[in-house]
């Protein structure tokens, strides 16, 4: 894989949107310094959020509004290239985002679980996940992407810190 290729998968996954969580108190919000940017150009009917690594503290999924056509329609065709091009970093990082954007959380995951079979290496995709598998119930699987995404040597300050939040909101058994 190219730099070139990988930074745009990268860049990509620490974009995913996760709509309708709880929200994030004001005492909570993640310093806007440290915000990634979302996608320059995002897709028709989408709207904004912050990305699912970006919220201080995990959440349980809210009910998400039905996605608006343009959107759909851009989930669909994303769903197509990804089953064509199933080792494409780009082609997989821009399905998760949109899978997530419609409430498809299992197929962004599956689609972020094939990025890191391509390159295991991407603590961000890690987070993500970690976020993620969270948001579903599913603890344990998110305790060993987080801490994963924590101890890896490619981490960034930022994503060890993010996950470091993210495993001490998840109860001890």
């Amino acid at each position: 894989m190219t730099s070139s290729t990988r930074n745009n998968a990268l860049r990509l996954a620490t974009a995913l949107v996760l709509l309708g969580c709880g929200s994030v108190s004001a005492q909570q919000a993640p310093d806007p310094s440290k915000n990634l940017a979302l996608p320059s150009a995002p897709v028709a009917g989408a709207t904004p959020a912050t990305p699912s690594s970006q919220q201080s503290a995990p959440g349980p999924i809210g009910r998400l509004p039905p996605p608006s056509p343009q959107l759909r329609a851009a989930y669909d065709e994303a769903f197509q290239l990804s089953m064509q091009n199933p080792s494409d970093p780009p082609t997989l990082a821009k399905f998760a985002e949109l899978a997530i954007q419609v409430g498809d959380i299992e197929g962004a995951i599956s689609a972020l679980e094939r990025l890191l079979l391509i390159d295991g290496n991407q603590a961000d995709v890690k987070l993500e996940l970690g976020v993620l598998y969270y948001r579903l119930g599913s603890v344990e699987a998110a305790r060993m992407y987080l801490e994963a995404a924590k101890t890896s040597a490619q981490a960034s300050t930022d994503v060890k810190e993010r996950a470091d939040t993210f495993l001490k909101a998840i109860p001890k058994n």
